[in-house]
């Protein structure tokens, strides 16, 4: 039996325990109020697949949970009375920490705090059995220091498959900027049992809010920069070779000023095996949401969704960030490559959500053009880093950086040129043109002090790990090792030793507001 364990509320528990026994001098009370135990999420139903098929996706879970925040239960006994399925189930995989006697499984004498989770085993029905309901597992939880609790499960022989419609891509012409097409989902059930007592449909969307009528059947939350979800439920049972459309329709709306690429999604569940806080959204205050039967044909899909585009041309003005590059003559130095600015009028990021968030950011390059009197220093042979260094591409001259939070700009300082300036010029996908070309090229500088020492013995590496000196790419001049210096090593990323010189605590510090500032930037990049 494996239970989680809230760490941090059983030690605040014990050290507030310690506290009062030790202000007053008296242990606690023996007529104090028990704990409660009880079995959260409770799940009604439980599936098996006909005549013994395998179960390995379908977990027998008990999840448990104590009424008072951070208390420990202690000597947990979970008994699973499986006699009313004699001789039409096998128990499979049984857990280490449970053992049988007959049909009775007992999982036994554990702690937790807060809360815990119980997989008992797996089971499989008799080959030949009929399909329905083939009885019930009594499960029984009681604790040395908590009340007891009980719960009936109902399992069935056979399972429902949910099926739903085909919504065909729906592009949203300019006329109708800002609004989202009208969902009617449709579900079906293409197993063999029906869903037993009612069927809860949820329906989600991926931009903005819901608008228009809320039914009160429904419960309906916002998220904020994760568009809404409604929950709505329904007593009708889905038979098998049945399928179902709702007699109302979802809508959604954004802001008018720009494109956007969304989908709704929806699902069915049996309403007594939802997912956890179904209810906990705002219910609504219109009409009853119903069904209504159409032919079973029209639900033959695996997932429901609705997607839908803007049309026309996709626009954002890009504008690359300048870069500065500090150091001293004979440093190996990198700095981190800055992330576009994404000025509208339509966002980027809006195009590329859905199955791969990160396909826009993959696609993303920046061109280099380095100032005179600084090399590029990349990824050296054999060299491994976290860092994703910006390197010469195939024609042997061009230096190409991807873009993301951990993109870097490794170069060496040769010498000192008044004046000397470079560039870096933005490259993104054709799918997205920029009304504004003239800031998708930024300048880069270098800020070079320092005179190279007269030392020339050893060649220090770029990382804490020795590493040797980069090949000639094809056409190109292969830079020279660098010298070191007896001048104070300057702060950075990595100094011509390869090894920080900010101090450990210090570092750490800085490292964790770096995490927590790329975090920021990365959450209003996406959805600004």
């Amino acid at each position: 039996m494996r239970f989680r364990r809230t760490l941090i509320s059983a030690a605040a528990a014990g050290l507030l325990a310690t506290a009062a026994a030790a202000g007053t001098g008296t242990a606690v009370a023996a007529d104090a109020p028990q704990l409660k135990l009880r079995v959260d999420n409770p799940r009604e139903f439980y599936f098996l697949p006909p005549d013994g098929a395998e179960n390995t996706s379908n977990q027998y879970l008990t999840e448990l949970a104590v009424d008072a925040v951070g208390a420990e239960v202690r000597d947990v006994d979970v008994v699973y009375d499986l006699s009313s399925l004699k001789d039409k189930v096998t128990i499979d995989r049984l857990d280490h920490d449970c053992h049988r006697t007959d049909w009775v499984v007992t999982c036994a004498d554990r702690d937790f705090t807060g809360s815990g989770l119980v997989a008992p085993f797996s089971l499989r029905s008799v080959k030949g059995v009929p399909l329905g309901e083939i009885g019930r597992i009594e499960e029984s939880v009681t604790s040395s220091n908590a009340g007891s609790a009980e719960h009936t499960r109902r399992v069935f022989n056979g399972k429902p498959e949910p099926r739903y419609g085909t919504h065909a891509s729906y592009t949203i012409p300019d006329s109708e900027r800002g609004r989202f097409p009208d969902l009617s989902p449709v579900i079906g059930n293409a197993g063999q049992v029906p869903v037993p007592e009612g069927v809860l449909l949820h329906v989600g969307l991926s931009d903005d809010d819901f608008t228009g009528e809320r039914y009160s059947n429904c419960s309906y939350r916002t998220y904020v920069g994760a568009g809404a979800s409604a929950y709505c439920w329904f007593d009708t049972d889905l038979a098998p070779g049945t399928a179902y459309t709702t007699d109302g329709v979802f809508s959604g709306a954004t802001d008018p000023c720009c494109r956007v690429k969304g989908r709704y999604y929806y699902s069915v569940f049996p309403l007594g095996n939802a997912p956890r806080d179904w209810d906990k959204g705002t219910r609504g205050n219109g009409r009853v949401l119903g069904l209504k039967p159409i032919a079973a044909s029209a639900a033959q899909q695996t997932y429901g969704s609705l997607p839908f585009i803007s049309a026309g041309d996709w626009q954002t003005d890009w504008k690359q960030e300048p870069i500065t590059l500090k150091g001293r003559i004979g440093q190996v130095t990198e700095v981190r490559v800055p992330f576009p600015q994404s000025l509208g009028p339509d966002n980027p990021w809006e195009l590329y959500e859905g199955t791969d968030g990160n396909v826009l950011e993959r696609q993303l390059r920046v061109q280099v053009t380095l100032p005179e009197g600084v090399s590029l220093y990349p990824t050296q042979p054999g060299e491994q880093t976290e860092e994703d260094l910006c390197n010469y591409a195939e024609d042997g001259h061009t230096i190409t950086c991807r873009v993301h939070e951990w993109a870097y700009l490794r170069v060496r300082f040769d010498k000192k040129v008044e004046g000397a300036q470079g560039s870096a010029t933005l490259v993104y996908p054709d799918t997205l043109k920029d009304p504004n070309l003239s800031n998708n090229t930024a300048p880069v500088y270098a800020d070079i002090t320092g005179s190279p020492s007269p030392s020339p013995t050893t060649t220090p590496s770029p990382s804490p790990t020795a590493s040797p000196i980069p090949s000639t790419p094809p056409n190109s001049t292969a830079p020279t090792p660098p010298t070191p210096t007896t001048e104070p090593a300057p702060t950075g990323s990595m100094a011509a030793t390869g090894t920080p010189t900010t101090p450990l605590l210090a570092a750490a510090a800085t490292a964790a507001l770096t995490l927590g500032t790329t975090a920021l930037l990365l959450a209003r990049r996406r959805r600004s």
